[in-house]
């Protein structure tokens, strides 16, 4: 009896468990067959989705297979890239499962570039695709990643069909995203028709590649998490311990520095086998973090079509991965091709500084190319050159530089001829006239401006009479991009906050001399500083991406303390703190606090909700009201003293809002969606409200006047609202957005994308605010018509701020700008 048991046994396993044959070839003719003449390749990885071995000298495999195997997939080795596909799906007429590879230079040696984009959610053909394809090229990047979120069923043919490695002329893989889960008989079946397997691996320049699949999403997948970590324990075990290990997936699991992924009854410890970087997206946000332990990457990119949930702009990244892991992450936004502006000299130009010397300052970029030098060259009314100069790069926009120039030219008209080179041999020449002034401009500063839109209440309103045009004083660049951190003037510097959403090495907050634009200092903070920057009694408060906040200050950017406030979940962090009575206001859900600035001491932290994401919205002080905000949540309203939450409101599109609000004449003025609401600070309850043609979901904060409430827009520039009847009284478009940062907003061929991000000061009978279009507006406040504007050449998403007779504004390439009227 026991031997027909274990005959049985035998039988039922041989049938159950198939044995799959099959080759890794080279395919030198690349008909996408094996044929006898055709070499095979040793030592390639191939897997039944638990199993994992090598190929034999002759590139021959043999695998048992085990009860969920329904691909047969291989491990791309170094140098090589897929003839065909990287998987076969079991099927019974299949005799062998063969894999066809081809050389590929751009995946061998040290190094490696490849290609993130994440979350396009989408089925519509875009230029963003030839943007990616055609950087890989120039750039000869080896791989292009997909790391989820394609997006349903539609996004998902979709990309099968449009955003193949044939038509991008690079081998893309894709990761399955939590809307990737669809209806079917299980979770992933459509993505496993399209894509094959949820999870697999590759190699490529010197490091390894896993790409794991979604815990979990819209419908319930097959896979579990076990199952997933049981096959990279298999996968890792033929790894070399001494290679960078890189893995992908649609999210971040595990924020902290450990990796250790833990299943049911399974768990693997990623730092045991050499982890670099963990890339993910999901999030629709632009955030790296570095662990200042294991040192291991976790980066995130927003997708490349369209904006952010939290308003980062459209963007993917190119990422270099060496012998040590990621050497350089470089964020390429999409859409622009050969933009060049001359932001100074100008029309309204600088006049000498230092030494006899003119600063050019020129924001360039382009999505599919690098830049390889650009060069300044100054002309004289008679077309003879008189100066060049070549000018150095700033930031990933900004270049500058100081062409000598003699005094006799004072007074005179000239003109700059800027030429750019890119990497790929190709040009652009691009010239300005200009006229030197003889006198400088006269700066004058009076009262601060500390905060963002000048106090707690984000309602002042400088009344200075500035009827004279406006003309630029100086301009200085920080090094790094400046987002939401608008300049705040006080003491006589100007400080402003800036992102590094890259490798985290240009972020923090610099110090400007308000009267010449000299950087006094610079402070370096572990993560961006994505939002609104404050000042209180000499010192500088501020709180980066990662949920740190900082007093340092004012005079020389020297620490006076760091407080960790407890952020230990994603997204980054991106709401703005402000100040008030002695108290720094910062944080989010429950690591939102009330610090005492004096001591860096937490006097309460919030108890009362947890759940959306940070929004890029900032605190404001409403009476005795903290109003703060969640996306995907509610806007709150919180005792100041104490914390409590006095209200809360999701309602009527105020659930998805991304911007700040206005505490003027005792009232709360916000939008949602669509909407413009008056609101009861102490009890949130509506007093007035008035749905709109407009898409309020921007990062501004309506402007309130005695007559007017005034509204930046998504896609329809700045509008105003008359404020007793909240009828529509003027509308001001502006020019098509440079990047696309509004949440899913992207080109639109109906109509074009004016973004303004930017909230509008009031300046005496004057409104200021930069936009997406990269150009400094000056209205009319009665009717709305361009007084003034200012072409900078990069998206303007911050704020101005005001003193005296000067205004301070900052653009995304990191310039730092003081224009003056007299």
């Amino acid at each position: 009896m026991r031997l027909y048991i274990l005959i049985a046994i035998v039988l039922f396993s041989n049938l159950s468990f198939a044995q799959y044959h099959g080759k890794v070839f080279i395919d030198d003719n690349e008909n996408k067959k094996y044929e006898a003449q055709e070499e095979g390749i040793q030592g390639v990885l191939v897997s039944d989705g638990l199993n994992v071995l090598e190929t034999n000298n002759n590139g021959d495999f043999e695998l048992s297979g085990y009860e969920k195997t329904r691909f047969i997939f291989i491990t791309v080795p170094t140098g090589y890239k897929l003839s065909d596909k990287h998987y076969l799906k079991i099927d019974d007429k299949l005799k062998t499962y063969n894999f066809g590879l081809i050389p590929d230079s751009s995946t061998a040696g040290d190094k490696i570039r490849l290609l993130q984009i994440a979350d396009t959610e989408t089925f519509i053909y875009g230029d963003w695709i030839a943007n990616i394809r055609n950087y890989a090229a120039n750039q000869n990047a080896g791989l292009i990643i997909h790391t989820g979120d394609i997006c349903y069923e539609k996004g998902m043919e979709f990309h099968a069909a449009q955003v193949t490695s044939d038509l991008l002329q690079k081998q893309i893989f894709y990761g399955i995203g939590n809307h990737d889960l669809v209806k079917g008989g299980y979770g992933e079946e459509m993505f496993e028709r399209l894509f094959g397997p949820a999870y697999y691996s590759f190699d490529a320049g010197p490091a390894h590649f896993i790409m794991t699949p979604m815990a979990n999403g819209d419908y319930r997948p097959s896979y579990t998490v076990d199952q997933v970590i049981k096959w990279m324990r298999n996968d890792l075990a033929h790894v070399d311990k001494n290679k960078p290990v890189i893995v992908f997936n649609h999210d971040l699991p595990i924020y902290g520095g450990d990796f250790i992924l833990k299943g049911k009854t399974e768990s693997i410890n990623l730092n045991q086998y050499n982890l670099k970087a963990w890339i993910y997206g999901h999030w629709h946000n632009s955030f790296v973090k570095k662990n200042a332990k294991s040192g291991v990457y976790a980066i995130s990119s927003s997708g490349p079509n369209q904006g952010g949930i939290d308003n980062s702009a459209a963007r993917f990244l190119s990422i270099e991965i060496d012998k040590d892991g990621v050497s350089n992450i470089t964020p390429k936004y999409t859409y622009l091709n050969k933009h060049v502006v001359i932001a100074s000299p100008s029309k309204s130009s600088l006049s000498f500084v230092k030494d006899g010397a003119l600063y050019v300052s020129a924001n360039i970029y382009d999505s599919e190319l690098e830049i390889k030098d650009v060069k300044a060259i100054i002309y004289d009314a008679k077309g003879s050159e008189i100066a060049q100069k070549n000018l150095s790069a700033n930031s990933d926009w900004n270049w500058s530089g100081n062409v000598p120039v003699k005094k006799k030219w004072n007074g005179q008209m000239l003109t700059v001829h800027l030429e750019v080179n890119f990497t790929n041999d190709e040009s652009v020449i691009k010239k300005q006239a200009f006229q030197l002034r003889v006198k400088p401009s006269t700066i004058v500063t009076k009262d601060s401006w500390p905060e963002l839109l000048g106090n707690a209440e984000h309602n002042h309103i400088n009344q200075e009479v500035t009827d004279a045009p406006l003309n630029l004083a100086w301009i200085n660049n920080t090094k790094g991009n400046v987002w939401k951190a608008a300049p705040i003037f006080a003491g006589d510097k100007v400080f402003v906050g800036t992102i590094d959403d890259a490798t985290n090495a240009h972020c923090g907050v610099s110090a400007f001399d308000a009267k010449t634009g000299n950087l006094l200092w610079h402070y370096k903070t572990k993560n961006s500083v994505k939002n609104a920057i404050s000042y209180h009694q000499d010192m500088i408060l501020l709180t980066d991406a990662e949920g740190i906040a900082y007093a340092v200050k004012a005079d020389n950017g020297e620490l006076l303390w760091k407080k960790e406030l407890g952020m230990d979940y994603l997204p980054g962090y991106v709401t703005g703190g402000v100040v008030y009575g002695g108290v720094y206001y910062a944080g989010f859900g429950k690591f939102l606090q009330a610090i005492e600035i004096a001591t860096g001491k937490t006097l309460w932290k919030n108890k009362d909700w947890s759940s959306g994401e940070s929004t890029p919205s900032s605190i404001i002080v409403a009476g005795d009201v903290l109003i703060t905000g969640a996306n995907w949540n509610s806007l709150f309203g919180q005792d100041i003293k104490t914390g409590k939450l006095l209200w809360k409101r999701n309602d009527e599109g105020l659930r998805f809002r991304s911007s700040t609000a206005t505490f003027k004449d005792n009232k709360l003025f916000v939008t949602g969606l669509n909407t413009l609401f008056i609101l009861d600070p102490k009890t949130g309850e509506t007093i007035r409200m008035k749905e709109t043609e407009f898409a309020f979901k921007v990062m501004a904060a309506p402007l309130v006047t005695d007559q007017l409430i005034i509204v930046p827009t998504a896609e329809s520039g700045v509008v105003a609202f008359d404020k007793n009847t909240l009828a529509l009284k003027w509308r001001r478009p502006t020019g098509e957005a440079l990047v696309y940062s509004a949440p899913y907003t992207g080109p639109d061929s109906r109509k074009p994308v004016q973004t303004v991000e930017s909230s509008v000061t009031r300046w005496n009978n004057k409104l200021l605010f930069g936009a997406s279009d990269g150009f400094f507006y000056v209205l009319n406040e009665d009717d709305g018509d361009v007084l003034e504007k200012f072409n900078l050449g990069a998206p303007i998403f911050s704020e101005i701020s005001v003193s005296g007779n000067t205004c301070f504004a900052a653009d995304f390439g990191g310039n730092v700008y003081a224009f003056t009227a007299n």
